[in-house]
């Protein structure tokens, strides 16, 4: 259950900080993988899944933000219902993986959906 708060909080802070920050622990996710990939990942307590309706009910989501808007929002412009991230390290830190933020191995959240992360909040202000 920790990790799956540190995993939310993780999130939160991707999904906020958008372009702002280098990569951290927990806001990767596999770009490729499956949905039946993400599931068998969280076999393992180093895999969480967490949903964007998670994210806007969490202490953590922007405060002046309609969180309904906000899931309704990113949902309604192909964002994904949910991040499957790894829960205890940063992955692919120094790696020369040319699959780095390619859309097909390992993206950062800020980096693949921050222009969707600031219309879905620009969008839901109140």
């Amino acid at each position: 259950m920790k990790s799956r708060i540190i995993a939310v909080a993780a999130i939160s802070a991707a999904l906020i900080v958008g372009f702002a920050s280098p990569a951290s622990a927990r806001d990767c996710f596999i770009a490729s993988r499956s949905d039946n990939g993400n599931a068998n990942a969280t076999h393992s307590a180093r895999w969480v899944t967490v949903t964007v309706q998670e994210f806007a009910s969490g202490p953590d989501f922007p405060p002046g933000v309609d969180p309904v808007c906000f899931v309704e929002f990113w949902l309604s412009q192909g964002g994904p219902e949910a991040f499957t991230v790894r829960s205890d390290k940063v992955i692919g830190e120094g790696s020369s993986n040319p699959n780095l933020d390619n859309g097909k191995g390992l993206d950062h959240i800020e980096e693949a959906f921050g222009a969707l992360i600031g219309a879905a909040l620009a969008a839901c202000a109140e």
